[in-house]
């Protein structure tokens, strides 16, 4: 009988021990510190690839033309070039005056045109390299201080046609206050005197 009780005192023994280890070990693990996750590697974005500017190309040497004077008058320049209007076939209807225009143009006029030709024809483009003067028909709007173009030809130093643009119903652009346009105002806009009131002579 004896060795019955101690049995099962020895077992119940192991039971509470192998109990309290269970509930010790879980203990221990709800107090282990957490392993913080390692951060994700950042993405990187690959920067587009910057082309160099093109490089400028040497324009060729070219003869710049001289409108006769007794034809056209020199108004103005910029940097786009010699500004010059035909004195000898400007046309007024109303308020509106329309005149020739011709331009001998720079440098500078040249390239721009020369890239902007060759987005879309890079053949005629190369043409542009003797791209010398253009004439061009204006309308001037006197009373209202506006102006369009109406038509444009581009010339090579040869004189021969690079180009020939016609415009209909062109939007009316200011005139802005110191620009070509606005001293070609002052030079073909006539202001109309009103006539002079006679006086009565008195009997």
């Amino acid at each position: 009988m004896k060795k019955i009780y101690a049995v099962v005192y020895i077992f119940i023994l192991v039971v509470f021990l192998l109990a309290g280890c269970a509930k010790e070990s879980s203990i221990t693990r709800k107090d282990e510190p957490k392993v913080k996750e390692s951060p994700s590697a950042p993405v990187v974005v690959e920067k587009p690839s910057v082309s160099p500017p093109p490089v400028s190309e040497k324009l060729p040497d070219i003869v710049r033309s001289v409108p006769d004077n007794k034809v056209w008058v020199r108004y103005g320049k910029t940097k786009m070039g010699e500004n010059y209007y035909n004195q000898t076939n400007i046309t007024r209807s109303s308020n509106i005056a329309t005149v020739t225009l011709y331009r001998v143009v720079t440098d500078l006029c040249r390239k721009q045109m020369i890239e902007e030709v060759k987005k879309y024809n890079p053949r005629k483009a190369v043409k542009y390299h003797y791209y010398e003067h253009d004439v061009r028909v204006d309308e001037i709007d006197c009373k209202n201080q506006k102006w369009r173009v109406k038509d444009l030809i581009h010339y090579d130093d040869k004189g021969s046609i690079l180009d020939h643009y016609i415009y209909e119903n062109e939007v009316w652009q200011n005139i802005r206050f110191v620009t070509d346009h606005h001293t070609l105002q002052k030079s073909i806009c006539v202001t109309q005197e009103k006539p002079a009131v006679k006086k009565k002579k008195k009997k």
